[in-house]
C-alpha cells in the first residue's frame, strides 16, 4: 500500500511540471508555466569566428521531417489547449517572432535573404484558398467549371477585367491546355506548379470569394523544417563546428489541406455512427449497420498508417499525394537564424527524459537535438539538389545525403592524420 501511495503521489510531479509547484501552498497560486524564465534573458551568444581561423567550410542544407520520433519535440503540441500556456510548438513561436514589432524578425521568401516579406504575405500564407473545382451535376458554374465553359482560363479572366502581362512565360500555359498538362507530365512539375501558383493569384484578383474554398493554418500543418548550416572548422578551437544560419517551415499546400479535411470530415461521419460503450470506447459494427460505412472506415484506417511517412509539404493522406519526394522543398517563409534566438531561448520544448527540466529551441537547435537530411551542399553545379542528380532512387539519394555527411567528418578526421 505505501508503494501505491509513493506511486500515486509522484504522477502529478511528472505529468505537470510546473514551475515552483512542490513548494506551492494554494492551488489558486498554481503556475501555468513549466519553467520561469526572466524576460531579458539572452542566450549564450555566438563567439567571434574570424575567416582568417577557418580552415575549411562547408555550407549545407537539411530537411527535418517531423514524422521522426526524435524531432516530435519541434512538432508538438499542435492542440495547444491541452497544455499549459508555455507549451508550444517551435512554429508558433517563429510566427510570433515575425509578428512582433519588438523582436523585429524579418522574413524573406529566399534562404539567401534578398528577398523580403511583408506581413500582409505572412498572413496570406496563414489561410488557404482554393479555386473550387465544381460538380457539373449540382446545376451551378462555380470554380473552374466558368473555365471550361468558356474553353480558356485566360478569356474568362479578361472578361472580367484582368490584365495579362504580356511578356510573362505563364502566360502561354493556361491551366486547362493541354501545354500546361504536357507540362506536368514531362516537362518540369515545378515549374508548373509555379505556373499555376500565378494564374489562381489572377484569378483571385477578379472572381468572387464563392468561387474558392478556404481553410485556416494550423500548427499541425507543419511536416517539415529547412536548416541552412555551415560546417567549418576552428583552428584556434581546433573543433569541427555548426552554425545554423537559416530555418524555414514547409507545410502541406492548399491541394493536400482540403483533401485532409475531406477524410477528416468523412471519419466525424463515421464515428458518428460507431457506438461506444462505457469507457467511449469503439464497439465492433453492427449487423444492421450500412456496410458502406463499415468500408469508409476501412479506408481511412489505411490512412492512418499512410501517415507515419511526410513527404514534402505533404501529409500522405492518399494515393495522390505519394510519390512527392522529389518535389522541391518550398518554406513559407525563412528567418536569419540569429535573428529569433532571443525568443527561442525563451521557449521550451518537452524533454521526455526529464519533465522538469524542459530544453530551449534554441539550444535544441545549435546543439543539433534533431535527426535532420542533407539535401544540398554549397557546390559548383548552382547548389543543385541531391534529388536533381541522383534521379528517382530514394535509397540512393539518402547514400548520397550519407557520403556528404561522412565527407564533413573526414575532413575533421584528416586533420589528426600525418
Amino acid at each position: 500500500m505505501k508503494k501505491l501511495f509513493s506511486v500515486l503521489l509522484l504522477i502529478p510531479i511528472f505529468c505537470f511540471s510546473q514551475a515552483d509547484l512542490l513548494n506551492t501552498k494554494k492551488s489558486s497560486d498554481i503556475k501555468t508555466i513549466s519553467k520561469e524564465v526572466a524576460d531579458d534573458a539572452k542566450p549564450l551568444a555566438y563567439e567571434y569566428v574570424s575567416d582568417d581561423d577557418i580552415l575549411f567550410s562547408i555550407t549545407t542544407w537539411e530537411v527535418i521531417d517531423l514524422d521522426q520520433r526524435v524531432n516530435f519535440p519541434l512538432y508538438y503540441p499542435t492542440e495547444i489547449s491541452l497544455v499549459s500556456d508555455d507549451r508550444r510548438p517551435l512554429i508558433h513561436y517563429l510566427l510570433e517572432a515575425i509578428e512582433d514589432p519588438l523582436i523585429g524578425a524579418k522574413p524573406y521568401f529566399d534562404h539567401n535573404f534578398t528577398v523580403p516579406m511583408e506581413l500582409e504575405d505572412v498572413n496570406r500564407i496563414r489561410e488557404y484558398k482554393r479555386i473550387k473545382k465544381g460538380i457539373d451535376a449540382d446545376g451551378i458554374t462555380e470554380g473552374e467549371e466558368y473555365f471550361y465553359e468558356t474553353g480558356s482560363t485566360k478569356i474568362y479572366l479578361e472578361s472580367l477585367g484582368y490584365d495579362f502581362p504580356e511578356d510573362e512565360d505563364w502566360v502561354s500555359y493556361d491551366p486547362i491546355s493541354p501545354e500546361f498538362l504536357e507540362l506536368q507530365r514531362s516537362g518540369d512539375a515545378e515549374l508548373a506548379t509555379s505556373y499555376k501558383e500565378l494564374w489562381d493569384a489572377a484569378a483571385s484578383e477578379v472572381m468572387s470569394d464563392e468561387n474558392f474554398d478556404f481553410a485556416q493554418f494550423d500548427y499541425a500543418d507543419v511536416r517539415k523544417y529547412l536548416l541552412k548550416g555551415v560546417w567549418y572548422f576552428d583552428k584556434k578551437s581546433t573543433q569541427l563546428r555548426f552554425r545554423p544560419i537559416a530555418l524555414g517551415p514547409v507545410a502541406m499546400d492548399a491541394e493536400e489541406k482540403f483533401q485532409k479535411q475531406n477524410l477528416d470530415d468523412q471519419s466525424t461521419t463515421v464515428s458518428s455512427n460507431v457506438e461506444t460503450d462505457g469507457f467511449g470506447a469503439f464497439d465492433a459494427f453492427s449487423d444492421d449497420q450500412d456496410q458502406d460505412n463499415k468500408e469508409l472506415s476501412d479506408s481511412e484506417g489505411e490512412v492512418s498508417d499512410d501517415f507515419d511517412t511526410f513527404s514534402e509539404g505533404s501529409s500522405s493522406v492518399s494515393d495522390a499525394t505519394k510519390g512527392d519526394e522529389d518535389k522541391e522543398y518550398r518554406a513559407m517563409f525563412w528567418v536569419f537564424f540569429p535573428e529569433v534566438r532571443d525568443i527561442l531561448h525563451r521557449s521550451f520544448a518537452s524533454n521526455n527524459k526529464n519533465m522538469s527540466k524542459p530544453i530551449s529551441f534554441d539550444h535544441l537547435i545549435n546543439s543539433r537535438r534533431f535527426s535532420g537530411t542533407i539535401y544540398k551542399e554549397a557546390n559548383v553545379f548552382q547548389d543543385r539538389d541531391v534529388r536533381k542528380y541522383v534521379g528517382a532512387n530514394s535509397l540512393m539519394q539518402l547514400l548520397e545525403s550519407q557520403r556528404i555527411k561522412e565527407k564533413i567528418r573526414n575532413l575533421e578526421q584528416d586533420m589528426w592524420s600525418y
